[in-house]
């Protein structure tokens, strides 16, 4: 599972009498202080655990005591995308898309439902041994924007919006495409141009020649370039862009 111990959670790998296996999210007690996360938590985590998605990890339980908070998910047996891009395997062009595509129809389900994702970025996006897609970590933005720096638009004052979750995703898929990290944002300064000017080999992933997936490539360029590269305003909504990556993974 993702994550592992951060300053925001502690994740553990947990089985029950019965031999299923669940991933547990213990939030850091300076986190409900310091959030109010102990106002309405139950609520908050209740209305998210209505998310029924194949692209979506669903939540399964919850609890809260004095000073803890508690959500109980689906194991998910794989990697995060981290690991993908800082090059410990390389993906093909094909299973590139196959990733952006699910993690867009994910957003989408979460948005359909009411829900904002507000930390979008590889270490949230769970790929499972047959790489099926998952998001997880969703809904939390109220608890703190730590290690989100480069994938928020920067508008809003920081709240998490449906907007800033496209822009997220415009960073994630520059990252699939090149095969590089954010950078805190220096990403999207060194990609956009590229792609505006037509100079979009040159920003693809040298590792792996794109050979005949170079125009579904292309396209998906032109895709994250509409999502970072534009204001909250004129961004387009998560269900098109589902719906372009979606057409391109069938490609």
């Amino acid at each position: 599972m993702a994550d592992g111990c951060t300053t925001r959670n502690r994740m553990y790998k947990a089985t029950s009498t019965s031999g299923d296996v669940f991933a547990v999210k213990r939030i850091h007690s300076h986190l409900i202080l310091n959030n109010n996360a102990g106002l309405d938590f139950i609520s908050k985590i209740k209305s998210l655990s209505f998310i029924n998605h194949p692209n979506v990890v669903p939540i399964i339980g919850y609890s809260q005591a004095p000073g803890e908070r508690i959500i109980i998910s689906e194991f998910v047996d794989g990697r995060s995308l981290d690991y993908f891009l800082d090059g410990y395997e390389i993906l093909d062009w094909r299973t590139r898309v196959r990733i952006a595509a699910g993690i867009a129809r994910g957003l989408e389900s979460l948005h359909e439902g009411g829900i904002v994702h507000g930390r979008i970025k590889p270490s949230n996006i769970l790929i499972s041994s047959n790489f099926a897609v998952k998001v997880c970590d969703y809904g939390l933005w109220f608890l703190g924007r730590d290690g989100l720096m480069g994938y928020l638009d920067g508008e809003g004052g920081g709240e998490g919006s449906k907007g800033s979750d496209v822009y997220g995703l415009g960073v994630v898929l520059l990252e699939i495409l090149s095969g590089r990290r954010s950078e805190g944002g220096l990403i999207a300064d060194w990609a956009l141009p590229l792609i505006k000017t037509g100079r979009i080999q040159e920003f693809l992933d040298r590792s792996i020649d794109p050979g005949k997936d170079l125009g579904v490539s292309v396209r998906m360029a032109k895709v994250a370039s509409a999502c970072v590269g534009n204001g909250r305003r004129s961004r387009p909504a998560i269900g098109q862009v589902a719906a372009i990556l979606s057409s391109l993974e069938m490609i």
